[in-house]
C-alpha cells in the first residue's frame, strides 16, 4: 500500500502523486504551520525559555559550595539568611547609647532567626565550658519567654493604638535573639572567672541592663509606642534575668 501527499489545494482536481523515499508503514508528518521547532538561541547566550545553557562547574568544591547557575539567587538568600543585616544588627546592639531612630525599616522588620540561634548556641557552649550543662534550660525558658512576652507586647500595642498590633511572633523572637548577646558575654567571663561572688553579681546586673534596654529600644519601635519604654522593659528584665542566674550560679 502506498502513501501519497497533496498536491495543490484541496478540490484542485489536480490529483494525488507517489511520494519518493517513502517506505510503507512510515507516516509522514505534514510540514506546515504545525510542524515542531525547536529552541532558537538567543543574542544573550541564553535561549527562548531564559535558561541558560551554561552547564554547572563540576567538582567536590563546587557540589558544596552555594554557587548555582547565574540567573539564580544566592542560597543564602533564598532561605532568609541575610549577613549585612546580622552584622548591622548586631552592632546596633553592641552599642547601647547609639540611636536607633535611623533604622531603616527593611532591618527592623526583619524576622531573622540566624543571628538568634547562634547566640544561644554560644551562650550554652560557654556554660558547658564552664561546667554547666543548660541547653534544655535554655531553649525551654527562650520558648516560653518569647511566647509570653509576643502576646504581651500586642496587648500593649492594642492599648496605645486602639487596633491591633502587626507586631509578628518571629519578630519579637529575633528581637530578644539578638538582644541577648550580651549575655554571651557574662557567659565567657565566667568561663575564665567565677560569678558567684560580687563582682559576678555587679557583672550581671549591668549585662542584664544592657539586654533590656536595647530589646525595649527594638519593641518600642515596632510598635510605636509613646512613653511606655519603662512599662515594657519590666518583663524584658525578668527574662534576661533567668539566664543572667544560669551563668552565675552552679
Amino acid at each position: 500500500m502506498s502513501y501519497y501527499q497533496p498536491q495543490g489545494p484541496i478540490g484542485g482536481g489536480t490529483g494525488f502523486h507517489q511520494s519518493s523515499g517513502q517506505s510503507p508503514g512510515q507516516f509522514a508528518f505534514p510540514q506546515g504551520s504545525m510542524s515542531f521547532q525547536g529552541p532558537t538561541s538567543g543574542g544573550s547566550g541564553s535561549d527562548s525559555m531564559g535558561i541558560s545553557p551554561d552547564p554547572l562547574p563540576t567538582g567536590l568544591f563546587n557540589a558544596l559550595s552555594t554557587k548555582g547557575y547565574p540567573h539564580e539567587p544566592p542560597l543564602l538568600e533564598e532561605i532568609g539568611i541575610n549577613f549585612d543585616h546580622i552584622i548591622a544588627k548586631t552592632k546596633i546592639v553592641c552599642n547601647p547609647a547609639g540611636s536607633r531612630n535611623a533604622l531603616s525599616d527593611e532591618i527592623l522588620n526583619d524576622a531573622d532567626l540566624a543571628g538568634p540561634l547562634i547566640f544561644f548556641l554560644l551562650f550554652g557552649l560557654f556554660l558547658l565550658l564552664a561546667g554547666k550543662v543548660h541547653f534544655g534550660y535554655i531553649y525551654g525558658v527562650a520558648l516560653f519567654g518569647t511566647v509570653s512576652l509576643h502576646n504581651l507586647s500586642k496587648f500593649m500595642g492594642n492599648n496605645e493604638s486602639g487596633s491591633p498590633a502587626k507586631l509578628q511572633f518571629f519578630n519579637t523572637a529575633s528581637v530578644l535573639g539578638y538582644c541577648f548577646l550580651p549575655l554571651c558575654f557574662l557567659s565567657l567571663i565566667g568561663v575564665f572567672l567565677g560569678l558567684d561572688n560580687t563582682l559576678g553579681y555587679t557583672l550581671g546586673s549591668i549585662f542584664v541592663l544592657w539586654s533590656t534596654w536595647s530589646s525595649s529600644a527594638f519593641l518600642n519601635l515596632l510598635l510605636q509606642l509613646h512613653d511606655a519604654r519603662a512599662l515594657i522593659a519590666y518583663p524584658l528584665l525578668i527574662f534576661y534575668t533567668v539566664f543572667a542566674l544560669m551563668a552565675i550560679f552552679v
